[in-house]
């Protein structure tokens, strides 16, 4: 089979394994069927899910299907959307314990003018950090369901509890 999917890589920091979570609950809400990792996650059970501890050596990965037959149709066209235009996705992930360094920081998005203003044009300092591939079936650009997918995943780092410093 061809390669499927379009990948949207980032690099994350510590606050991945919670984020996970709460995308995790947001996938649930979309379909109260949901399948995680190929299994039926049972109602409710995203409440209390957390991130598979992953091999340092591999990269972990969590997969998303509407339900059985989304897990069919995915064995057999790979990531694309169905005749409902939705589809399967996953998150690929990898911790990375050693330093990341960037000497300038741009394309600074915020929901805060503040933030961007701060961290535009500085340098970036992290002391390890997962590198994470959103893929959906098609590019969020131009794929309405793959867009609606990228923002949930965005969406599940601007948590509310979030404590201020």
């Amino acid at each position: 089979m061809e390669p499927t999917g379009h990948s949207t890589d980032f690099v994350v920091d510590a606050s991945f394994p919670e984020a996970m979570a709460r995308f995790v609950r947001r996938a649930e809400r979309r379909w109260p069927g949901l399948y995680l990792n190929g299994e039926p996650l049972a109602p409710s059970a995203s409440a209390s899910w957390r991130l598979p501890p992953s091999d340092d050596d591999a990269p972990g990965i969590v997969t998303f299907s509407a339900g059985r037959h989304m897990e069919d149709f995915w064995e057999e066209h790979g990531y694309a959307t169905d005749a409902t235009g939705q589809g399967p996705f996953s998150v690929f992930h990898r911790l990375h314990p050693h330093a990341l360094r960037a000497e300038t920081v741009s394309g600074v998005r915020s929901d805060s003018p503040d933030a961007e203003a701060a961290a535009e044009g500085t340098r970036l300092l992290l002391t390890w950090f997962h590198a994470v591939s959103l893929v959906t079936p098609g590019d969020p650009d131009v794929d309405p369901f793959s867009a609606e997918v990228l923002d949930d995943f965005l969406a599940s780092y601007a948590a509310p509890d979030r404590p201020r410093v």
